[in-house]
């Protein structure tokens, strides 16, 4: 008799881990859409999505490609490029852990791909310690010091550009109308001039179930 009854439990056991369990999708973020919104958490697909047309939008503005040409015949190099350095994101939104780390990757790696400027690693949110302390080998004989950095050799940004985001909720009838606002200003450091401004929302609408929102 406890033979089956250990049995019985046993198979009750494997039952209910079989309900438990869970399926696992494995898919890649950048060519698939899930449309999955949440009212106080900002998507990676957002980001993705705001970053990409961003760049884009910049990149083929009036204003930027006009001022590449002249920046070009400035600098007596028609292969110059400028560089950008990206300002802290500003987080004007309901979401305090909003990951501007994942931001700041995004806007990096779309506009390095788009070829139109250099994105710097000793200013702005993207500083790295580590380009100072491989400048600092200057006393140090383990290294050949003619591949050693010198002073002077640095490259200031002559574009800066400022990431925000802001949210809005609106709640009427049993449904929230979520809207997120993405803005982007990119300025010429050495005129202070605001030459491109990207603003792209995002909303969804949330409706009220039996047991809240």
């Amino acid at each position: 008799m406890n033979k089956f009854i250990f049995s019985a439990g046993a198979v009750a056991a494997i039952l209910l881990t079989g309900c438990n369990s869970t399926k696992t999708t494995i898919f890649d973020p950048a060519r698939t859409k899930t449309n999955i919104r949440q009212v106080g958490n900002i998507s990676s697909e957002e980001l993705r999505e705001v970053t990409l047309a961003a760049v884009e939008g910049a990149m083929t503005n009036a204003k930027f490609t006009t001022f590449l040409r002249k920046y070009k015949n400035e600098m007596n190099d028609q292969d110059a490029i400028p560089v950008l350095k990206l300002d802290r994101v500003i987080n004007n939104t309901d979401d305090p852990d909003l990951n501007v780390d994942e931001i700041t990757d995004m806007l990096n790696e779309a506009l390095i791909n788009a070829g139109k400027v250099d994105v710097t690693m000793a200013e702005g949110v993207g500083m790295t310690d580590s380009i100072a302390d491989s400048r600092n080998l200057k006393n140090d004989a383990n290294f050949d010091q003619s591949t050693v950095a010198k002073k002077g050799t640095l490259q200031a940004a002559r574009l800066v550009l400022r990431p925000k985001v802001m949210s809005s909720t609106i709640s009427e009838d049993g449904k929230q109308v979520v809207v997120r606002t993405f803005v982007m200003e990119m300025a010429d450091i050495k005129t202070g001039l605001i030459m491109w401004k990207f603003t792209k929302q995002l909303g969804f609408i949330k409706e009220q179930n039996t047991f809240g929102w």
